[in-house]
């Protein structure tokens, strides 16, 4: 079996989708080493440090013209059982068409809005609406994903499949602690927020439910690149700078140093209407639980789906503070809950997240075994 992936977004860049776009095609070829597999770059990226024998090829992306002729021949001379696009658009576009004129199947995965926003161009909605339909096999992060696409497009069921991304227990190649960085005592409590600091994230939320605690000892760290000026406002003006602490864009092979300092983890997303863009599942909540951590999420999007309802954590409607407080405050004060919701969390992703799993729902599809 030899298997193409396809991405204009991979590591060094941050977030779910660069992660996410490395380890697949890493764990396939990990799982299933009797695979030929190669990945294509397009863009900006490096090789991992651990990607051992993967076949990497980073091609540059100098235009979209250019993009469209890599992707061509890269299909057309390449012998391919099946091609996976982890990127929608363009990339997916081309990937899409081409795979259709030279006969090789094709599958996309799709994590939230990206392929259900009605926001962009007539052109680009156009061009979307056909890699859609072009595609042979649509990959969803979660239900909740699925049932958007289903609902916003026209498309049989059985073409939208869910798998669930695989997690595996956090690598660490640069330790240091990060409560003595930023001096956070050992009686601490500290809250951790992972993601970009745009306000559909709910980190502003996540201040204002700890500036509703009377607790010095609660402390929350922010971890994530953007424009922080109204958060920081907003800590100056409310006297909270004791208890925020802006941590700012964090390398991946650091990020468990966060996740080993804190004692609960929340990102309360919550639908931006304005944007049309929804969590479409939250691989942090994953990566947290993993880690050990009770997490506090909403009930937005995909966001349950990846959280262990009142086993390793708690699901409260978006944008509602004073919830987000009590069960900050509750998770503190009531150690045997803390301690059944640590010990959950890791049990609740190992089981429903494998890569085992994943690996093997893909294997399926790309030998044409699943509908």
């Amino acid at each position: 079996m030899k298997i193409g992936y396809f991405t204009d977004n991979f590591p060094p860049r941050i977030g779910g989708v660069a992660t996410y776009s490395f380890q697949l095609p890493y764990f396939f070829k990990k799982i299933h080493s009797e695979a030929e597999v190669e990945v294509f770059v397009f863009g900006s990226g490096i090789r991992p440090e651990n990607a051992g024998d993967l076949k990497i090829d980073l091609l540059p992306q100098k235009s979209i013209f250019s993009l469209a002729v890599n992707i061509f021949k890269i299909i057309k001379n390449g012998n391919f059982d099946a091609v996976h696009t982890t990127t929608f658009f363009p990339v997916g576009f081309f990937v899409a068409l081409f795979a259709k004129l030279f006969k090789v199947k094709s599958c996309l995965t799709v994590y939230g809005t990206e392929v259900v926003t009605t926001s962009g161009s007539l052109i680009t909605k156009i061009v979307q609406s056909f890699t859609l339909r072009l595609i042979d096999k649509i990959l969803a992060f979660s239900s909740s994903t699925k049932n958007l696409m289903l609902k916003r497009h026209k498309m049989a069921e059985n073409k939208v499949k869910v798998i669930y991304p695989g997690i595996s227990q956090l690598e660490l190649s640069r330790s240091y602690d990060v409560r003595e960085k930023f001096n956070i005592q050992p009686d601490d409590f500290v809250v951790l927020f992972v993601g970009r600091l745009v306000e559909r994230k709910g980190a502003l939320d996540l201040i204002k439910a700890i500036g509703q605690l009377p607790d010095n000892n609660i402390k929350l760290i922010l971890v994530g690149g953007g424009d922080r000026q109204e958060l920081e406002n907003y800590v100056k003006e409310n006297n909270l700078s004791s208890s925020i602490i802006f941590a700012g864009a964090v390398k991946r092979e650091e990020i468990l140093n966060y996740y080993k300092s804190a004692q609960v983890f929340s990102m309360p997303s919550f639908f931006d209407a304005k944007n049309d863009d929804v969590e479409g599942l939250g691989i942090v909540y994953l990566e947290a639980q993993i880690s050990g951590l009770p997490v506090l999420g909403t009930s937005s999007g995909g966001i349950p789906e990846a959280i262990g309802a009142n086993k390793s954590g708690f699901v409260v409607e978006p944008r509602d503070i004073s919830a987000l407080s009590n069960k900050i405050k509750l998770l503190k004060t009531d150690k045997d809950l803390y301690e059944k919701m640590s010990q959950r969390a890791v049990d609740f992703v190992s089981r429903n997240f494998s890569w085992q799993k994943n690996i093997e729902s893909h294997f399926n599809i790309y030998q044409n075994n699943q509908k």
